[in-house]
């Protein structure tokens, strides 16, 4: 603003206030890892050029997608992942599947792995493993999670109490009267996992689609056609969640998530028709089991 300078403070009243500030890369405390430098998410979808080597620190969503995207270009990829599985927040077919995919794209995945320490070795950065073991790459990408940005907002101030995994929302993404958060610094995502709706005392009822025996559509990709996975709870008839392993999931997935959210009748998805021939014909097939 005209006559505002930058180290002066600027005061901005409003009765309502919506928080959406998003979220950090979460970054461990490894020995000799800021010594060395590392990349974040920002700084592996903001490259310029594509490196020959990297080791990826994490096997959650963001180290399996930038896995594959920097794979496919060339790079020799390594992925650490601490636990015994990749994407551990999701269904165990989930990481099994993306696992296989992973490394038919030659990708290296160490999993149950656990970095201890890092190191140079001229152009490159060193990963020590515990046990002993070393990867080591031209490039180190940390992702381990990712934390909600809430620190020094003064959100105490207005009486909300800053949770590490995200603030808390109502139904309506309320935070407090008069306070709405939305995006990443919530923490919240749609639909549950078959162990998450179990632990909730639901009774659940599900369905897996391998794609090559039920659609057609999947046939028209040189690709493994995938797997589709539903969760539905009996009771009310609904659907509470959905896992998709297949070409272009990231789109029709959307079909699952909106049915979830509105929690449209299964009676009323099974009468629905599907374009032939559309990956959304699978969920038909899954219904049907339901």
């Amino acid at each position: 603003m005209d006559g505002v300078r930058p180290e002066q403070e600027l005061c901005l009243r409003s009765a309502r206030l919506i928080i959406a500030t998003g979220s950090d890369a979460r970054v461990p405390e490894i020995e000799g890892l800021a010594e060395v430098g590392y990349w974040t998410n920002r700084e592996a979808t903001t490259l310029s050029e594509i490196p020959d080597s990297i080791v990826i620190l994490g096997g959650g969503p963001v180290g399996v997608e930038l896995g594959q995207f920097l794979a496919r270009f060339g790079t020799q990829v390594t992925i650490v992942q601490g636990a015994d599985r990749l994407l551990p927040r999701e269904d165990p077919a989930v990481g099994a599947l993306v696992l296989d995919v992973l490394r038919e794209n030659g990708i290296d995945v160490r999993l149950g792995a656990h970095a201890v320490r890092v190191t140079r070795d001229g152009p490159e950065r060193v990963v020590h493993l515990e046990g002993g073991e070393t990867v080591s790459g031209c490039e180190l990408l940390v992702a381990t999670g990712r934390a909600p940005r809430v620190a020094d907002l003064g959100l105490e101030t207005l009486g909300v109490e800053v949770d590490p995994a995200g603030l808390v929302v109502d139904e309506r993404c309320r935070v407090t009267d008069g306070v709405w958060a939305v995006g990443d610094v919530t923490g919240v995502a749609v639909g549950l996992t078959e162990l998450q709706a179990r632990e909730q005392g639901l009774d659940v009822s599900t369905a897996h689609v391998k794609l090559a025996e039920a659609i057609a559509r999947p046939w028209t990709y040189q690709e493994d056609p995938g797997e589709l996975g539903l969760i539905a709870d009996r009771a009310r008839g609904v659907l509470v969640g959905a896992w998709a392993v297949a070409p272009l999931a990231g789109e029709w997935i959307h079909y699952a998530a909106l049915a979830v959210k509105t929690e449209t009748p299964l009676a009323v998805l099974r009468d629905t028709v599907a374009q032939f021939p559309t990956f959304t014909e699978a969920y038909l097939k899954g219904f049907e089991q339901l």
